[in-house]
């Protein structure tokens, strides 16, 4: 049998010949099922290089932006948007391939990475049809090969309910970082007064380490702080502690209507790995008359938020990818507030509804999955969700589905009156209504009763102890393995 080397080149060559040899080839191929997860990975790798020059400014998409409509902001904010997904689809498809890394995280970064390459897809919906088609066409193969590989490692694998070897996401010493109020020892102190060595919290971002197993903490003092702040893929473990939600805060006020694609609009976007934040408020200022605007974009694997803030209207949290737990947070907005494809337990929080514009409705959450071999979904529990001002004559739904194979829970949480008995509503164009996971279990309150549900077959609003169990902390997240040794306060089942 030839190496595995061997055979990934030979693959890349007869597709470059006409791709007379799809990836239904290599699963043919008689070898086993984990090196074919690694030889797909590798050809999803190939491909996604090989496009990435195609949304260059100078690329195909470029210049038919330029042909069509030079001025097009929304467009062009959409290539630029492209121009960061792609290499980010390309570093989790290589963290899936390292020795470090467990077979929980190597189905979550091949996952992260399918949907980068469909997020830059989305970004180009609201344009002319013959470009939409032009991006759609060019990545199509290699988000093809992807879900090819995640059904392949979700086989081999069986991920969340029987992986053993996942480890700590914190280390020991993480607790007193976390937990504790005495005053933490920062690497680096950002503030607006100068009395620390930085002055903007990007600056401090400057100067952090790439790739650091250590975790490195900055300390940004109380303030209003008007940036746009990103944490790169390389960035890893870093920890951005505040002086509480409503003392430090940062702000931006990017958005959709201002021209903005929605990927391009947070006020505060993290892509590295093992990122901790505490006592933040991160906000959108941009208000609900300038559509989607993203307060915080997560996309970083093991990410952990407690005592945060997140304010926004349209799209104020984007849980984009990989594996999140959210903490004694709040969450404000109105239309798909909570939205994305990770992996993500929002646990003793506060869902704080706010009003949206005249005639419009709110819809909690917008879960994206589109694979059903993903395990994805937005999970909220032992929370509170209520009004966040006075919401008289406006309906509220739990939620609607963005994508074809949306998964969203809630359960254990106490919901007021605002939630309209209907509980959701259709995406439009609708979505398929039996592909779709919409379950509620033992939630109280008002708003909790179940009996006038949406009547959809994926529409679950009385889930089972059993199956509910596996939307907790221990399964899915597999808190179990971690959170213990760190001291955070969090429920790793139901209550």
């Amino acid at each position: 049998m030839a190496s595995l080397v061997t055979l990934i080149i030979c693959i890349a060559i007869t597709i470059s010949q006409a791709i007379a040899t799809t990836y239904e080839n290599i699963l043919e191929m008689g070898i086993t099922n984990e090196s074919q997860g690694k030889i797909l990975t590798e050809l999803t790798m190939q491909q996604i290089s090989s496009a990435i020059p195609y949304f260059s400014d100078n690329g195909e998409i470029g210049r038919m932006i330029n042909d069509i409509n030079a001025d097009n902001k929304l467009a062009l904010s959409a290539l630029r948007c492209c121009q960061e997904l792609l290499p980010l689809a390309v570093y989790n498809l290589d963290r899936s391939l390292s020795t470090d890394v467990t077979k929980a995280g190597v189905m979550s970064m091949i996952c992260a990475a399918g949907t980068a390459l469909e997020t830059c897809i989305d970004g180009f919906e609201d344009q002319p049809r013959v470009m939409f088609e032009s991006v759609y066409n060019k990545l199509k193969y290699p988000i093809d090969i992807n879900k090819g590989t995640t059904k392949r490692m979700a086989k081999l694998n069986d991920v969340l309910n029987k992986d053993s070897e996942y480890p700590s996401w914190l280390s020991d010493g993480d607790m007193n970082l976390m937990w504790a109020d005495s005053k933490i020892k920062a690497d680096a102190v950002v503030a607006k007064d100068g009395s620390g060595k930085y002055r903007t919290i990007q600056d401090a971002l400057n100067d952090a380490p790439r790739y650091s197993k250590k975790r490195h903490v900055i300390y940004v003092k109380s303030g209003s702080y008007n940036e746009n702040v990103k944490i790169l893929a390389d960035q890893w473990n870093l920890m951005m502690v505040g002086d509480g939600m409503e003392k430090t805060i940062i702000h931006n006020n990017f958005s959709h209507g201002t021209g903005f694609q929605t990927w391009a609009t947070p006020t505060f976007a993290v892509y590295g790995e093992g990122f901790i934040a505490r006592d933040i408020k991160f906000a959108n200022t941009a208000g609900a008359i300038n559509e989607q605007a993203v307060a915080l974009l997560s996309a970083g694997d093991r990410s952990v938020f407690y005592r945060c803030s997140m304010e926004g209207y349209q799209d104020t949290l984007c849980a984009l990818s990989n594996r999140q737990f959210y903490r004694e947070c709040e969450i404000y907005g109105t239309i798909d507030f909570i939205f994305g494809n990770a992996a993500v337990v929002i646990q003793k929080s506060s869902i704080m509804v706010r009003k949206p514009l005249r005639g419009q409705y709110n819809t909690i959450t917008a879960q994206g999955r589109t694979d059903p071999d993903w395990q994805t979904g937005i999970v909220v529990q032992s929370s509170t969700i209520r009004a966040a001002e006075d919401l008289t004559g406006v309906t509220t739904y739990l939620g609607r589905p963005w994508k074809k194979y949306a998964s969203v829970v809630f359960m254990q949480n106490n919901m007021s009156k605002l939630i309209d008995p209907i509980g959701w509503t259709p995406w439009d164009p609708p979505t398929p209504k039996d592909t779709v996971f919409l379950a509620e279990y033992y939630n109280l309150g008002d708003g909790a009763e179940t009996k006038g549900r949406m009547k959809w077959p994926g529409v679950r609003p009385r889930l089972g102890r059993k199956v509910a169990s596996w939307f907790a902390v221990d399964n899915f997240l597999q808190g179990k393995d971690w959170l213990p040794e760190t001291q955070v306060p969090y429920d790793w089942g139901l209550i």
